[in-house]
């Protein structure tokens, strides 16, 4: 028994050392190792041999993952076989030995690549806040609670962060300058293989062309309101596509729309000015103009209570000449004051000095019947006496 046990480890041994590929041979009919009857075919031995090897497999499958050479064997492993079927066991042992060793191998590199990756993710993010908010970290402490791999990943995405950010400043200030520059953008090739650093410098040049289109944009608007404000025709320059053409539109109807304002605003003025309506020669041939003029004109219904006003102020003793203060800022309407308030001062002095000229014969009438009556009492007196 013990010499048949030593021969089984040495045969073990032998094997496992071996390649077990070349080693895996399925016997053929002229093998009297199982000293089988004739009778017995290739795929009855084949049969055996698969059985043989399947069951050596399953173990060896077993023992290779828990990484522990004949854990599954006993005493009586091999001894219910012969050596030939031993050597089939055993091949399909070892075989199944490194699949379990492989196994667990590529399990535990996957969960050290699951644990960097996690930690490297949770490093960029907190890299990329940190940087955000000035507060970078030179010297990372590692997380107790947390693996060496997860700790080792973690290291690596900070510090990937915090790269990168300083290279999207950078990448951002190209694009920006590129798009001041270019209407069509090229990312260059140290940019372009990151989404950080790409999008970065995307945002520059996305920025630039803005203000570039804006700044046209008020170019054009403003073209086109000096040329609505002249009531000229309306002509949008050939450069003037897409966007540009639409500012160029919309600052030429601002245009109108503010001359019609101003030429409306003027006919109310004159009002202040003229009696009756009358239409100036600058917009005799411009009849559109013109009835905007006339309807400020008709518009204004301040000139007769002003003109009454003005007026009283002036006739008032004492009274200042006070516009009010709706109509300070009219020069029109200040001019239409001050006039009617004159007339009303010359309307005061006038009054007040037939008033006194009246006053004046009363008095004097007064004094000479008074002058009389005293006379003629002196005389009456002097008769009397003598």
């Amino acid at each position: 028994m013990k010499k048949k046990l030593a021969v089984i480890s040495t045969a073990c041994l032998l094997i496992l050392a071996s390649d077990p590929v070349s080693s895996y041979a399925t016997p053929d009919s002229s093998s009297d190792v199982l000293d089988q009857p004739t009778s017995v075919t290739n795929e009855d031995v084949k049969a055996i041999f698969d059985s043989l090897y399947q069951e050596g497999y399953s173990l060896g499958e077993e023992d290779g993952y828990a990484e522990k050479k004949f854990e599954q064997f006993d005493q009586t492993t091999g001894l219910d076989k012969s050596s030939e079927e031993f050597t089939w066991f055993m091949m399909g042992y070892t075989v199944g030995y490194k699949k379990g060793q492989q196994q667990k191998e590529e399990e535990l590199k996957t969960e050290q690549e699951n644990e960097m990756a996690a930690g490297e993710e949770e490093g960029y993010q907190q890299g990329v806040l940190d940087y955000k908010h000035a507060t970078i970290q030179s010297e990372i402490d590692p997380f107790p609670s947390k693996s060496s791999d997860w700790n080792k990943g973690y290291v690596q995405g900070y510090k990937k962060a915090i790269s990168l950010m300083d290279l999207s400043v950078k990448a951002k200030k190209e694009g920006y300058d590129q798009g001041l520059e270019n209407d069509s953008m090229s990312v260059p090739s140290m940019y372009d293989d990151e989404d950080v650093t790409r999008q970065a410098f995307t945002e520059g040049f996305e920025t630039a062309q803005a203000e570039v289109l804006n700044q046209q944009k008020k170019q054009f608007e403003k073209q086109g309101y000096v040329q609505g404000y002249h009531d000229l025709s309306l002509e949008v320059p050939a450069e003037a596509e897409g966007e540009l053409q639409t500012a160029f539109e919309q600052g030429y109807e601002k245009g109108q729309k503010q001359k019609q304002k101003d030429v409306k605003a003027d006919g109310y003025d004159s009002a202040f000015t003229y009696q009756t309506y009358r239409a100036p020669k600058s917009l005799q041939d411009k009849p559109e103009l013109e009835k905007w003029y006339k309807a400020g004109f008709y518009s204004n219904k301040d000139v007769k209570s002003l003109k009454q006003k003005a007026y009283k102020d002036g006739w008032k003793l004492g009274k200042e000449m006070s516009v009010p203060k709706k109509y300070k800022q009219n020069k029109a309407a200040v001019a239409m004051y001050k006039k009617y308030f004159e007339q009303g001062q010359k309307k005061q002095e006038k009054t007040v000095s037939h008033i006194l000229l009246g006053s004046g014969i009363v008095l004097t009438l007064i004094a000479l019947i008074t002058l009389w009556r005293l006379r003629r009492r002196k005389n009456e007196d002097t008769t009397l006496d003598s």
